[in-house]
């Protein structure tokens, strides 16, 4: 075989090998105990089968034992606590009416409400977990991360994820023959507390228990249907 030849074919059995290299791997069990604690801004976008797209910023909080959900468009937040004795409670807290609506785990229990610590912190649960198995390294705000997609048939479900955070920066699936897909815009560590308001010990609380005496409360009645539980509950 000539040189000429034998050239090309030994330069694409090098670059065939180099990209055969990867390994995957299955999504390691994260440590739940001691997750770093992150102040996050994501974007969510939701692509419809049409084509069109709605973007949506939100805020993500993780600190020990306690994750909160901020919505800037009408500023207000879900805020999740994990006990000593491993029951979670859940706060709808209304930032500019500082008030919050507190549920404890009887509350939520009542509901139909089963609290899965893993999602809440993790943003994904165990379920869909355990089907990702890695394809590609990447880099993301600098970091190292790992890209997943889930074994699962005619399942559309991605994961980039951050080892050094325990955080993903992206998720992405498909539901209700919708595309959504989840990116982290900026990442920082913090000890700062819940809520990032140096006056959210003033919030006035109301037990969830007792919203049915309250319903003719003018704010009660203005946040009847946000409320999870609720007969007047968004669906």
């Amino acid at each position: 075989m000539s040189k000429r030849v034998l050239l090309p074919l030994l330069l694409f059995s090098v670059l065939f090998s180099a990209c055969s290299t990867y390994k995957s791997e299955p999504f390691p069990t994260p440590t739940m105990s001691n997750l770093p604690a992150v102040a996050i801004e994501f974007e969510t976008v939701i692509t419809k089968a049409d084509k069109n797209e709605s973007h949506y910023r939100w805020y993500f909080w993780r600190a020990e034992n306690q994750v909160e959900i901020r919505n800037p468009q009408d500023n207000t937040s879900e805020v999740w606590t994990k006990l000593a004795n491993g029951q979670v409670e859940y706060a709808s807290v209304f930032h500019d009416a500082k008030q919050s609506i507190d549920y404890d785990a009887v509350d939520l229990d009542m509901i139909g409400e089963t609290p899965d610590w893993t999602k809440i912190t993790l943003l994904f649960g165990s379920d869909m977990m355990a089907t990702l198995l890695s394809d590609s390294d990447e880099t993301v705000l600098n970091q190292k991360a790992v890209h997943y997609k889930t074994n699962l048939p005619k399942t559309v479900f991605e994961v980039t994820w951050l080892p050094q955070q325990q955080v993903p920066a992206m998720i992405k699936r498909e539901e209700n023959g919708q595309t959504i897909t989840t990116k982290i815009r900026a990442l920082e560590t913090t000890n700062k507390p819940m809520w990032s308001n140096p006056n959210a010990e003033d919030y006035y609380h109301t037990v969830f228990a007792d919203i049915g005496d309250k319903e003719s409360d003018p704010f009660i009645k203005s946040i009847l249907h946000k409320l999870k539980g609720s007969h007047h509950e968004e669906s």
